[in-house]
């Protein structure tokens, strides 16, 4: 975990701090990692070049209500009839996995999978990370009918907003590094193709 993913941790499990708690909350979970401790000065430099998630009031730092997730829904389907969704609820710390496929995509006599979990903090500090509040409502060809199409969905809860994004067979910049976070939490694919 770098720095930055640090404060977003303490913050989201401390509350708001002032500047040199962080420090020294960042400098005892990273004291294995560094070889010289944090300065407050760092700590400081992160906070100011991250405006648009992290909040000053009365010497104390904190996220920004409208960027901490309570809950994500991500959906992915495609016109062969395979349908994924996640929902994902930060604040009970649990979540659902869905796949669904049409008749003809069923393996006869398929044995159940088991996979390996991810942490839902590390998965709630990587779509805090990616910036999702950020991405456009609408992503797809401008003109034109698509024929085989993939259709996602993306709607993410905070503590004030609620954003929602969409496409067909266009992504946003980060839509690789979304699906890699969801395949490392949930332990599936979360993928029809390559995106790149």
């Amino acid at each position: 975990m770098n720095i930055y993913e640090t404060i977003i941790s303490i913050l989201d499990e401390k509350g708001p701090l002032s500047i040199p708690l962080i420090c020294q909350e960042v400098n005892d979970l990273l004291v294995t990692e560094r070889s010289h401790p944090i300065l407050p000065s760092h700590i400081k430099s992160i906070v100011t070049r991250k405006k648009d998630l992290f909040r000053e009031r009365e010497g104390n730092i904190s996220i920004a209500p409208e960027k901490i997730p309570y809950s994500i829904t991500a959906i992915l389907d495609n016109d062969e009839g395979i349908n994924y969704q996640l929902n994902v609820d930060f604040i009970k710390k649990s979540f659902l996995f869905f796949e669904w496929k049409n008749k003809g995509h069923q393996k006869s006599n398929q044995a159940p999978q088991t996979s390996k979990l991810g942490s839902i903090d590390e998965f709630k500090r990587e779509i805090m990370a990616l910036k999702i509040w950020e991405w456009q409502s609408y992503y797809g060809p401008e003109v034109g009918i698509t024929l085989g199409k993939t259709n996602w969905t993306i709607k993410l809860k905070t503590k004030c907003k609620t954003y929602v994004f969409e496409g067909t067979d266009c992504y946003p910049e980060k839509w690789t590094e979304f699906c890699q976070s969801i395949e490392k939490f949930a332990g599936v694919m979360f993928t029809f193709q390559s995106y790149s």
